[in-house]
């Protein structure tokens, strides 16, 4: 039995990533995801809504939940790359280090963190939308194309890549509209 998982990156954001920790969407990530909700609702009957626990997730994935008039399942699986214990100053320099990096170079918690998504998406039953983050999305296509690159695709915000989940197989659908991505 193979599913359908739709890959959502969240909206653009209020604040960088070296400004705050949590921020929710800026006016023009609201439209964004205004406009994500209306396209997938034409595209898709009502389905699993995962978000991560982040803000800028949760923010992009509240028009698509109230369309299908259900909450969106927040996960721990689907959250922004870790940087526990790093100052908003050293952030940028850090996730811009990691994104020019290999997987395989990483460190144990990022390499962990990786499999985690892989394995919740992997053990995906049903047909599924995550709401999530640049460097999760890339995650999952890096290991469907096996590559050891951390960045892959430049998905754009609330851009939606389609990829096949059958048993541990997966595949790419179709991937989202790539943009030009700075770590704000």
């Amino acid at each position: 039995m193979s599913i359908s998982v739709y890959l959502v990156r969240h909206g653009e954001a209020a604040e960088s990533w070296d400004q705050a920790l949590d921020p929710g969407l800026s006016e023009k990530g609201m439209v964004q995801a205004r406009e994500m909700a209306a396209r997938l609702n034409k595209e898709i009957a009502p389905t699993r809504l995962y978000s991560s626990p982040l803000n800028r997730t949760q923010e992009t994935a509240l028009p698509l939940a109230e369309l299908w008039q259900k909450k969106a399942i927040i996960t721990p699986e689907l959250s922004e790359v870790p940087s526990a214990g790093l100052d908003l100053g050293n952030r940028r320099a850090w996730l811009t280090k990691v994104m020019a990096g290999k997987w395989t170079q990483q460190s144990e918690q990022l390499q962990g963190w990786r499999s985690a998504i892989l394995d919740f998406t992997r053990q995906q039953k049903s047909d599924a939308v995550f709401v999530t983050h640049f460097v999760v999305i890339n995650a999952i296509i890096s290991a469907i194309e096996e590559r050891d690159d951390v960045v892959v695709f430049r998905p754009n915000h609330c851009s939606i890549t389609k990829i096949q989940v059958s048993g541990d197989a997966m595949s790419i659908i179709e991937k989202g509209q790539e943009a030009v991505t700075v770590v704000k």
